[in-house]
């Protein structure tokens, strides 16, 4: 009697919800990583910064510039990954119509970047001259002149 009763309370909706759930947050969560699709890389390049082999990758189809670090002598694995998707609070892929990464080459400890901004709202495009600080255990963030 007593496991008919606990079955049909299993299976109400509302047991079951809470069921599912209290399962759910007890095991871990899987982040997905951002996966690379490399047939559409349009631009890319790559240099020795401080010890660290350091690439740029542009994608077709995705407003963010990908930047990597890697440890000389492991090149399959990225040592760090950061991928540049605002100005700011300003977002690509919301606050503008088109972001183009013009012009890009490593200088020094930088990665000069000319970028062409066109705003999602009313404005005129802009042509800025910007960096991103490499160092070896760090990507910086987009910083461009007025």
């Amino acid at each position: 009697m007593l496991t008919r009763v606990w079955k049909r309370l299993l299976l109400t909706t509302p047991w079951l919800v809470i069921y599912a759930a209290s399962s759910l947050s007890s095991s871990p969560v899987n982040a997905r990583e951002r996966q690379i699709d490399y047939p559409k890389v349009t631009k890319a390049d790559g240099e020795i910064v401080k010890e660290r082999y350091f690439r740029y990758l542009v994608i077709a189809d995705d407003p963010c510039l990908t930047v990597q670090s890697f440890r000389l002598g492991h090149p399959g694995k990225a040592h760090r990954e950061k991928f540049i998707c605002s100005l700011g609070k300003a977002r690509f892929d919301r606050d503008f119509a088109l972001v183009d990464f013009k012009t890009l080459g490593f200088h020094n400890d930088r990665l000069s970047v000319e970028v062409e901004f066109i705003p999602s709202r009313r404005g005129r495009k802009a042509v800025r001259w910007c960096s991103i600080a490499l160092q070896p255990d760090s990507i910086g963030d987009l910083v461009c002149n007025r």
